[in-house]
């Protein structure tokens, strides 16, 4: 008899007729009366408890599986960030098996957690400076002075002398990217980081060594790794949605000079004056009111409107200069 025979014969005695609906029911019943006398109570009545522990079991593996699946290092629980405004939908903090949390402004943004920008987002951060996270990005924080950008764009402000106690870190799959002392905008879209960097450098920690990037250098790194270099200006249509995120600035009794400075740090220009005579005037002007509301364009309309000054906007430059004398030209 060949094995074939064997095998059929062994599958035919093992298998098991099966039951009709009458023959089930019957040992149903009788199962369920010889639990009766076992247990003395009714099946509903163990099933009630029995169930809610299933239910915390259940909650308990969902909760250690999120912990497990994060990524390596991530110290659950820090605040990085404190939301100081959003646009639209807002921020989203992102639960795979609860209802997805809208954060509301002044909530915070804690490490070992998933969030999505709906809309366009203002995150100040608590060492200093501030990130802001374009429409449809989707990122994680990894610590207090981390975060990993998944898709999306975001902005990182950090002026010199701002977050002193540890370097502010955006992660994604091309390395690590480390401000020093910056501006710079990363973001990823299908699988390719892009990183331009508008003001002091960037250092990147790549799989294959670290080099520091200056400003208005822009650099493409694709899925392979492969590595496009080019140059940014630090002005310019690119930038715009950032300055519409800008923190805002309180001008009441304040210097003239200090909201240009603002401006042009804002946008990523250099602030001129047309002469000392200028330069002096700005200086003796105290602003009042408040450009709340406002982007940093609208903001320099309105402020230099109740003065006797001009400006006008040479290429990466704002000039200032007296109502009477004749515009740059670019």
């Amino acid at each position: 008899m060949s094995n074939v025979d064997d095998e059929e014969i062994l599958r035919s005695n093992l298998r098991v007729p099966t039951l009709s609906p009458e023959a089930l029911a019957r040992i149903r019943r009788a199962t369920e009366a010889e639990w009766r006398v076992q247990t003395g109570g009714s099946p509903r009545r163990l099933w009630i408890p029995r169930a809610a522990a299933a239910a915390v079991a259940l909650l308990a593996l969902a909760a250690a599986w999120q912990l497990w699946v994060r990524s390596p290092g991530v110290t659950v629980g820090e605040p990085m960030a404190q939301l100081a405004r959003a646009e639209g939908a807002g921020v989203v903090e992102l639960r795979s098996l609860w209802r997805d949390t809208t954060i509301g402004v002044g909530g915070e943004l804690r490490s070992g957690r998933d969030f999505e920008a709906r809309g366009g987002s203002l995150l100040k951060l608590r060492g200093g400076g501030n990130v802001r996270v374009a429409p449809n990005s989707r990122f994680e924080v990894l610590s207090a002075n981390s975060v990993r950008l998944d898709r999306g764009e975001m902005y990182v402000d950090i002026p010199p002398g701002a977050h002193a106690d540890a370097s502010f870190v955006a992660v994604t799959g091309a390395g690590e990217f480390r401000h020093l002392g910056t501006q710079f905008a990363i973001a990823v879209v299908n699988g390719t980081t892009r990183l331009r960097v508008r003001e002091g450098r960037v250092q990147w920690h790549a799989p294959d060594g670290d080099s520091t990037l200056p400003a208005g250098t822009e650099v493409l790194i694709d899925r392979h790794l492969n590595v496009t270099h080019g140059a940014v200006e630090s002005a310019g249509q690119h930038w715009s949605w950032t300055e519409t995120m800008a923190p805002e600035i309180d001008i009441d009794n304040r210097p003239l000079g200090e909201f240009l400075v603002w401006f042009a740090r804002e946008t990523g220009r250099k602030l001129v004056y047309a002469d000392p005579a200028t330069q002096q005037q700005i200086d003796s002007i105290r602003m009042h009111g408040n450009v709340h509301g406002l982007t940093p364009m609208q903001a320099l309309k309105a402020v230099m409107a109740s003065t006797s000054l001009r400006f006008d906007l040479p290429s990466g430059a704002i000039r200032v200069s007296f109502a009477g004398d004749p515009p740059t030209t670019t």
